[in-house]
């Protein structure tokens, strides 16, 4: 039986109409970015002559491969991680926390000559700080959880300190994506803070 010319235009916006609705189910939800930020702290007064003569690399500074991607992750159980696909990281977030780590060093050592990994062959360092993060993300209540190995090498390559643990809890004081991120923050804050105060007493020996 032939269809009839309304017919075909009531099939026809049927169609049209079951089109625009999955285009609309595929739209996704706007991406959020973020960003690590260096301590809003007042530059630490090492003495002269020993803070400008050190020189500080820093790195390479390696991250967990779960952590190695765009997406914020959130440790839901011991075994579970949920990716926020719509809270994303503004740039890489290991080189986010590098360069934020040697702005903090900075600061906290009042250091101006911080070299970044990798440096060029003709730069010399008096030290090495070398990293590697195992934990770097929101537990369920929010709490940011940071969790590194880290050791430091002197001139020749030798070990100056030894490779230590060292892991921060800092509660979230919001439960939003920007609230956990400052707590994630705070983390990396505390991190640099022990690192300095674990450097202070080399620069004597300089």
């Amino acid at each position: 039986m032939k269809k009839t010319p309304g017919k075909w235009r009531g099939c026809w916006l049927a169609l049209v109409g079951s089109f625009l609705l999955l285009a609309g189910c595929a739209r996704t939800a706007p991406v959020s970015y973020y960003q690590l930020s260096a301590l809003e702290t007042a530059r630490t007064a090492m003495a002269g002559s020993e803070a400008e003569k050190m020189v500080l690399g820093i790195g390479p500074v390696r991250l967990a491969e779960y952590l190695d991607r765009p997406q914020i992750v959130t440790r839901v159980t011991p075994n579970r991680l949920q990716l926020a696909d719509s809270h994303r990281w503004a740039e890489p977030l290991s080189e986010n926390i590098h360069r934020v780590m040697g702005e903090n060093l900075s600061a906290l050592l009042g250091a101006d000559r911080i070299l970044l990994y990798p440096w060029p062959s003709s730069r010399t360092t008096d030290y090495q700080l070398l990293v590697e993060v195992l934990h770097f993300e929101n537990e369920s209540d929010g709490a940011a959880r940071l969790v590194a190995l880290w050791s430091v090498k002197g001139q020749g390559g030798g070990i100056v300190l030894p490779e230590r643990r060292s892991s921060f809890r800092i509660p979230a004081t919001s439960q939003d994506k920007e609230g956990l991120v400052v707590a994630l923050n705070e983390a990396l804050g505390s991190f640099c803070r022990e690192i300095a105060q674990e450097l202070r007493p080399l620069l004597g020996k300089l």
